[in-house]
């Protein structure tokens, strides 16, 4: 019988409390609505929504891009200004046009900011009294495109001749002043690995990030490549001596250097010593050393990585 007259008070003070607290919430959510239904005067900025913006031309990121609005509404009407960004409509046809600026002022412009607002809104003030919005002319520019890339290939692969970019230029549009500084554009990384085939993919365009009204007319380009089988080769090339005086006569060894290259296995066989020529300027010759220095003077295109056996030739003067 304790145990159950212990439950029903436990239950009773539970639902004093409960009471209690609603009356508490009831009483606030009252108080609060009171205040709602007040009127109150308060200063809002509100930003520029831009309109019919003539397509010749592109407003600066420099220009005012807010108005300050003193306006005496219920509270129920300024809540929504603090939960969602104010804007304030701007049409440019309704605006003064100079050579640099189109110009916004409180007295030409006052009606149309009334107008967005509902009646029961009384606008006090706005300031500034005039807003000029810089603009330029739009630009076009060609740029090119520079891929980024990270290829590793399998062993004894490797790219034939070069990536192909489609396109490998884009055009840029914007004013001219923030086109200035834009003379190339890269991709994002193209990161692969292990590759033994031939390539073909797209990638993105790295798009600056701090030129929102600059322009691109492609946001991503194609990556291609022809992938082979490589190999290492070497020959042996005659070593001709240039710009030697008329009244002098040397002997120098080797008659030959050995010149090393690597080039795919298709090109290996093309290759021949007549693809090549290794020069010893006299001119330029190691006076200390008393050695001329060989450097290759013709290559085939289709051959990289080339280096000499030798680094010097040694010579006696007849």
């Amino acid at each position: 019988m304790s145990i159950l007259k212990s439950k029903l008070s436990k239950l009773y003070k539970s639902k004093r409390v409960n009471i209690l607290a609603l009356f508490i919430l009831l009483a606030f959510l009252f108080s609060f609505l009171t205040k709602l239904s007040k009127d109150y005067t308060r200063t809002i900025p509100f930003n520029i929504e831009m309109l019919n913006i003539p397509e010749e031309d592109v407003i600066l990121k420099d220009s005012l891009h807010f108005i300050d609005v003193t306006l005496t509404t219920y509270g129920f009407n300024l809540l929504k200004y603090y939960f969602v960004e104010p804007k304030l409509k701007v049409d440019f046809r309704q605006l003064t046009k100079t050579p640099t600026f189109y110009q916004w002022t409180k007295n030409n412009q006052f009606q149309n900011v009334v107008n967005q607002f509902n009646t029961n809104v009384k606008i006090n003030g706005i300031s500034p009294d005039t807003i000029n919005f810089q603009y330029d002319s739009y630009f076009v520019k060609t740029i090119p495109v520079v891929l980024n890339e990270n290829v590793k290939y399998a062993t004894g692969f490797d790219i034939d001749e070069t990536y192909k970019l489609e396109p490998d230029s884009i055009k840029v549009i914007g004013a001219k002043t923030a086109l200035d500084s834009i003379n190339k554009i890269e991709t994002m990384l193209f990161d692969l690995n292990n590759i033994n085939s031939d390539i073909n993919a797209s990638i993105k365009l790295k798009m600056p990030e701090n030129n929102p009204d600059v322009k691109f007319s492609e946001s991503k380009v194609l990556v291609s490549g022809a992938v082979k089988k490589f190999t290492e080769g070497s020959l042996f090339v005659p070593i001709v001596v240039t710009n030697l005086p008329e009244n002098v006569n040397i002997k120098y060894f080797p008659k030959e250097i050995e010149v090393i290259f690597y080039t795919s296995l298709d090109n290996y066989k093309e290759i021949s010593p007549n693809s090549f020529r290794v020069e010893c300027d006299y001119s330029k010759l190691d006076a200390i050393n008393n050695k001329l220095v060989p450097l290759i003077k013709k290559q085939p295109n289709n051959v990289r990585n080339l280096r000499l056996g030798t680094k010097s030739i040694e010579f006696i003067i007849l």
